[in-house]
């Protein structure tokens, strides 16, 4: 960074160089006396080039003592004598310039004592530049303390969101490991140990599956419905032929990627609120399909409906818990919608944009 700074000085410096002596050579034309462009350049050159170092100084004290809002008052003072300092210094290299050209020396006192002269002569000019060159050195810090901050606040706000997320998928574990313990519980009062132990067994499995996917930002729909199938066969120790249920996936709705356990929560209100409902044997349908770059999936039981006065009252945990995790990791582009069934009972369905991930083959269940 630098050296791209000495180098754009150097840069700026030598193109004034090269219009002031342009400009001179054209206006001697023009007044109807001859000087060609590298005699106008020698001079130019000598006046401007000394700017250089004098310009990265300036850089530096602005670096070192900024002048942001409100100014502290030894920062002021410091620029102050900055201006007289740096005026005197270029000028003291202008006219060594001048000498050099000239081939003469006339010594240090007269050297001094002709650039404090001139230094008092064009203090206007000096102090028009300085003012402007740190003028920009003061925007450049600003706006690059702009950018560092916002890239900061980006960051933060990214590992909240993540920290959010990663909540999320953690709240749905302990909510689905409770229900289904308590799904055991109703089993073993009713002397159904068998079933109790063999939904335990199939509980161990599952939740095995749960606690690696949820350390996960998202998983592939195949992985997904593999633990809606498990968790519909723990269910389906407990309802045994009163409950029918199908999963059914594109093979390509399978490559796209999803949030873990975003299902599993609504295939449980669907059995809890649906299947628990009715009297006579329930249906359930887990379907998945990809149309114009959407993943759409949809949950749907043939129960008393979402507006039954007879549905068992829930917390509302689980649904709350999806439309959150799809707004923090989706925002606008996720659609969550529930609703009555078409044919009776409820409907659940989730859009997402089809974010392709590896085939894990066709889940048909």
């Amino acid at each position: 960074m630098k050296a791209r700074v000495a180098v754009g000085a150097a840069v700026g410096w030598l193109v004034v160089a090269l219009v002031w002596g342009v400009q001179t050579s054209v206006g001697a034309g023009l007044q109807g006396e001859s000087m060609p462009l590298a005699s106008a350049l020698r001079p130019a050159l000598v006046q401007s080039l000394p700017w250089i170092p004098v310009t990265l100084a300036i850089i530096y004290l602005t670096v070192r003592f900024p002048l942001a809002w409100p100014p502290k008052a030894r920062h002021i003072f410091v620029h102050a004598l900055a201006v007289l300092a740096v005026a005197y210094v270029a000028n003291v290299l202008v006219v060594l310039g001048f000498w050099f050209l000239q081939r003469s020396f006339g010594g240090f006192g007269t050297l001094f004592v002709n650039a404090g002269r001139w230094a008092l002569i064009r203090l206007h000019f000096a102090l028009l530049i300085y003012v402007a060159i740190a003028a920009a050195t003061q925007w450049v810090l600003y706006h690059r303390a702009v950018r560092d901050r916002e890239l900061r606040l980006a960051r933060i706000e990214g590992q909240l969101a993540r920290a959010r997320l990663q909540a999320l998928n953690a709240q749905i574990r302990p909510h689905f490991l409770f229900n289904t313990l308590h799904a055991m519980g109703q089993l073993w009062r009713a002397g159904r140990s068998d079933d109790a132990d063999a939904m335990l067994d199939q509980l161990g499995r599952l939740f095995h599956k749960v606690q690696s996917s949820t350390t996960e930002t998202e998983i592939s729909l195949a992985d997904e419905l593999d633990m809606v199938r498990d968790y519909l066969a723990i269910e389906q120790t407990r309802f045994r032929d009163r409950m029918k249920a199908t999963v059914r996936a594109d093979a390509a709705a399978l490559e796209c990627r999803v949030p873990p356990l975003i299902l599993q929560p609504l295939v449980e209100n669907a059995v809890r609120h649906g299947i628990s409902a009715a009297s006579t044997t329930g249906r359930l349908d887990v379907e998945a399909t990809v149309h114009n770059g959407r993943l759409i999936v949809s949950v749907t039981d043939d129960g008393p409906g979402m507006a039954a006065p007879t549905r068992s009252a829930g917390t509302g945990t689980g649904l709350r818990n999806t439309r959150e995790r799809l707004d923090q990791l989706y925002g606008g582009e996720a659609r969550f919608e529930t609703g009555e069934a078409a044919a009776g009972g409820a409907r659940v369905v989730i859009e997402l944009p089809a974010r392709r991930g590896t085939n894990a083959g066709t889940v048909d269940g």
